[in-house]
């Protein structure tokens, strides 16, 4: 008689169960990107309708949430809730409450105004809040893009202007007197220094001090609207601080070293400002240096490609975030998807490329609609300001049930569940097989036995198996086929056992492998809406 015996999986059998499973480079140490197939997306909080509501997760709502950072000391997310002019605090448990910013009135859109005035709680308004940064010591800064300033709320819960007075322009020199356009992001680095991504500027500013100046070249480039109306946009250069220029850049993030990330917006590219060289450089959505063409418009085209830095391309990249392995996080905001740059080669992590969407699933098949920024929360796990859909979004690792025990043998995972048997999954041949039944019926088909076949049912759909053959009978209504199998089906301890990747591709589930837990997790991509 013919002994099975189960092994610990090789590399091939890792491969043969997740199917076209694409790992990290081994050139990449990064573990995000190894732990990539295991993100699912999730919502945090918000009710996905444009109003706004304070409260746990099932009644808070917001208008375009653009903006997110995240406190690690209290484990909170602070977000910029644009349309509704208010700074929102959301708690682990999907609890938010407003921390700056009031309604004073609402156009016919039952928008509310936005306006300026400093103060508390009670006494601040705001006028689209935009980008946050958090310092050291636990003050908020954020671009008030249509107030056209720089503001900060302090731990006292107090917003105050420290650059910009309220009127649009150009000018550096003392914050009081200091001029922005429609800023939309800010960092602050180590030491305190601010940058500001001055967006319909087409520059960076630093705040350092009481002294506002500029980084960058300013752009000359007119483009013709419409017959004789003219209008200056953006350009691009990379090179010495002096020369370079920007189009619309709307995000920032400072890197370990002190330098800053910028998403050139308007040019598709990911920009890189190195201090201590005084050098602009595109680091990914083209080669440094390499031509930038606009054809009259005032961007250039957005596209989607993954691949190499040089090779890959961006849809309006708006937030970014540096992750503690050195790798930078990209709202990719029209492509519909969040970025990874690591190692010199840009990966997909989460999102649904070119299309929007609004469920949760795993981060391979579930989708966002324009996210504008992410912030890392360690764990691997990061959160999203997904704008279009008025939510705010967690990407984090698939969690193992608690009570799942380790040990020598294979465990099975459905979803969130383990699927108790008194017989476990086998691996022979470098294939892993699962107990038939037991998956099928928590599928909900109907298991029948015959003396020599098995057939599975569910409505107008069946399968019939035969032990031993690599053909399974597929019938769809009228419409029947044949399926072919690398590997047969068979019969062991009374239990008809199937490769696992048949559920995978018949019942378009996930199929990954969790070699912590010794188990085969087999999920739904896209996960049940209450």
């Amino acid at each position: 008689m013919k002994k099975w015996k189960t092994s610990i999986m090789t590399a091939a059998a890792v491969t043969l169960l997740t199917g076209s499973l694409t790992t990290a480079s081994a050139a990449s140490t990064s573990t995000l990107l190894a732990s990539r197939h295991l993100l699912e997306i999730h919502t945090l909080a918000g009710t996905g309708e444009y109003a706004f509501q304070d409260g746990d997760a099932a009644q808070a709502a917001f208008h375009e949430p653009t903006s997110l950072i995240y406190d690690s000391a209290g484990g909170n997310l602070i977000v910029s809730d644009t349309q509704n002019q208010r700074i929102r605090l959301t708690v682990k448990n999907g609890t938010t409450s407003t921390l700056a910013g009031l309604s004073w009135g609402e156009d016919e859109l039952n928008v509310p105004f936005g306006g300026m005035n400093d103060g508390g709680k009670d006494a601040a308004v705001l006028n689209h809040p935009a980008g946050l940064a958090k310092d050291g010591q636990g003050n908020i800064y954020f671009a008030d893009s249509d107030n056209h300033a720089i503001r900060k709320l302090d731990k006292n819960g107090n917003v105050m202007t420290i650059a910009g007075n309220g009127v649009l322009g150009r000018t550096d020199g003392n914050v009081t007197s200091a001029q922005f356009y429609h800023p939309l992001d800010v960092a602050v680095s180590s030491s305190g220094i601010l940058y500001v991504a001055d967006t319909l500027n087409h520059v960076i500013r630093k705040i350092e001090g009481n002294l506002v100046t500029t980084i960058g070249n300013v752009s000359k480039r007119v483009i013709e609207v419409q017959p004789g109306d003219f209008e200056y946009a953006g350009d691009f250069a990379d090179g010495s601080l002096s020369q370079a220029k920007f189009n619309e850049p709307s995000g920032l993030a400072v890197d370990s070293s002190g330098n800053l990330y910028v998403s050139d917006t308007g040019n598709q590219r990911i920009r890189y400002i190195d201090f201590a060289k005084g050098t602009v450089t595109t680091v990914a959505g083209g080669a440094s240096g390499s031509a930038v063409s606009y054809n009259g418009d005032f961007y250039a085209e957005g596209d989607y490609a993954d691949g190499t830095a040089a090779d890959s391309r961006f849809h309006a990249p708006r937030g970014l975030a540096v992750t503690p392995e050195g790798g930078l996080l990209i709202a990719d905001s029209l492509n519909h998807v969040i970025r990874y740059l690591k190692d010199g080669m840009v990966t997909t992590v989460a999102g649904t490329p070119d299309e929007d969407g609004e469920q949760e699933g795993i981060a391979t098949a579930a989708g966002f609609h324009s996210p504008t920024d992410v912030t890392w929360i360690g764990n691997d796990s990061f959160a999203v300001a997904d704008a279009g859909n008025n939510v705010v979004r967690i990407v984090q690792k698939y969690q193992v049930p608690a009570n799942l025990k380790a040990d020598a043998s294979i465990h099975l995972l459905l979803n969130e569940q383990e699927l108790a048997s008194d017989v476990e999954p086998l691996i022979v041949n470098n294939t892993t097989f699962v107990p038939l039944r037991i998956l099928t019926e928590k599928l909900g088909f109907k298991v029948a036995y015959t003396k020599a076949s098995t057939v599975l049912s569910k409505g107008d759909l069946s399968y019939t198996v035969v032990p031993g053959a690599t053909t399974i009978r597929k019938k769809s209504g009228q419409t029947e086929s044949v399926i072919t199998l690398a590997n047969a089906p068979f019969t062991h301890s009374s239990r008809m056992f199937l490769p696992v990747r048949f559920f995978a591709e018949e019942a378009g589930l996930d199929v990954q492998w969790l070699p912590e837990a010794q188990a085969v997790l087999i999920r739904e991509k896209l996960f049940a809406t209450n």
